[in-house]
């Protein structure tokens, strides 16, 4: 057995056969190597309960969605062969504030190594790919009062005035809602954000956490970068980020650095003149309509993007002007009656030269859903809300829950042959049932 020195009094073959449960994390810790990470204190001082246990034990609390430590001690004492599974011995687990301890004083570059070295096997087994990658964050709530809504006197105006508790939780945006008279009201937190690059395959290859106010294009720039350094993906890779990554030095460097492309949406928000352009990133025509996307071409050293009438390329828009051009356009009716055109000449300019109406651009966007599927797994719990004050806790907590996620996809499609089953992080390890015999 494999990592595994159980107790006499449990056969543990006779649990992995049948119990779904106890299969799952036989083959999850089976494919996690921890020989890098110190075990116990073995020089002065007393020796203290196994890092390496506790590491899985909250492998354990971030799949089974356990909220709060004390819950998850209380589920390995009801649970003494998940326990000895985990790594602990008969009648010793440690309280809650050794776990708190242990999320405390780990250092991050040593869980951020096991991520990275479980990702890799991924890649070395030809389970991911590296030729496309899709870019998000999602909130991480602080552990503070000024986050509870029925708090009448919380703070979420001034971002100068911390939270006692949470020094490193920054004031952000959170969501918006709709108001019956229509007019919107939005929702500000403290906290911090989750930031991950995310393979096609749906497992994240880089994350970090930090606070809330450094924004997603800030974050991204450092991430991509790392994501070249560590995992040598070649040209003509491609991005996929939403309209918060719609900064220029981002395409710079995605683009004209790295030689890849950058499947982003325009940020009305980074554009100099809003008139002139439509949600889509395509120029308005006289009549104040979004044209179509109708080609691009190099002329000498001259880049451009042709636009043409859109009651000429869409039925669905023409049906709507039934009388024609609304501003009577000449081009519309007379001689070939091609209807306008415009032309925008993206020289030098990444972020111009993206052709967002193109179908080819819409059909990969679309694919960013990858990103939101992975959040969806990594779960509402330890994704949305920490209960943890200090900062490298709380990268400890969510890296542990990055590379579960990571864990799941090596044990599934490189220990079991189920490549199929590298996102079913609940029932990758369930014995498919006979079918029924009438």
């Amino acid at each position: 057995m494999k990592n595994f020195q159980l107790s006499l009094f449990y056969n543990l073959q006779a649990f992995i056969e049948t119990s779904n449960f106890h299969r799952k994390y036989y083959y999850l810790f089976s494919a996690l190597d921890l020989s890098g990470v110190p075990d116990k204190n073995y020089g002065v001082g007393r020796t203290g309960y196994s890092r390496r246990a506790m590491l899985r034990a909250f492998i354990v609390k971030h799949l089974e969605r356990i909220s709060r430590v004390p819950q998850l001690v209380e589920r390995l004492d009801a649970q003494p062969v998940l326990a000895e599974m985990c790594g602990f011995e008969m009648g010793a687990i440690p309280d809650a504030s050794q776990f708190y301890r242990f999320l405390t004083d780990t250092p991050h570059r040593l869980l951020e190594d096991i991520h990275h070295e479980l990702n890799h096997k991924l890649v070395e087994e030809g389970v991911l790919s590296l030729e496309q990658f899709a870019m998000d964050s999602k909130p991480v709530l602080a552990a503070t009062r000024e986050n509870n809504p029925k708090n009448p006197g919380r703070n979420t105006r001034d971002k100068n005035k911390k939270p006692r508790r949470n020094p490193k939780a920054a004031l952000s945006y959170y969501s918006h809602q709709t108001l019956p008279d229509g007019s919107k009201r939005a929702s500000f937190f403290w906290g911090y954000r989750t930031h991950v690059i995310v393979s096609k395959e749906g497992v994240a290859l880089l994350e970090t956490t930090l606070p809330a106010n450094l924004t997603d294009a800030e974050v991204a720039k450092k991430l991509v970068k790392k994501l070249k350094r560590l995992y040598k993906f070649k040209k003509s890779a491609i991005f996929i980020g939403d309209a918060a990554y719609d900064v220029k030095e981002l395409y710079d460097l995605i683009v004209d650095k790295l030689k890849c492309e950058a499947f982003i949406p325009l940020n009305p928000r980074n554009t100099r003149d809003d008139k002139t352009f439509g949600p889509h990133g395509a120029p308005l025509c006289d009549a104040g309509i979004e044209m179509a996307f109708a080609g691009e071409w190099r002329e000498g050293r001259r880049d451009r993007v042709k636009f043409r009438c859109p009651l000429k390329t869409s039925r669905e828009t023409s049906d709507k002007f039934p009388d024609g051009c609304p501003a009577a356009h000449p081009h519309f009716s007379e001689g070939a009656a091609y209807g306008c055109t415009k032309y925008l000449d993206v020289t030098d300019d990444a972020r111009k030269r993206v052709a967002r109406n193109s179908p080819r651009f819409k059909v990969i966007y679309k694919q960013r859903i990858v990103v939101e599927q992975y959040f969806a797994r990594l779960g509402e719990r330890e994704a949305e809300q920490t209960t943890h004050y200090n900062l490298r806790a709380i990268k400890n907590q969510m890296t542990i829950a990055h590379l579960s996620l990571s864990l799941v996809a090596v044990a599934t499609a490189i220990l079991m042959k189920r490549i199929d089953k590298i996102r079913c992080y609940h029932t990758f390890a369930h014995r498919e049932k006979p079918p029924l015999t009438g």
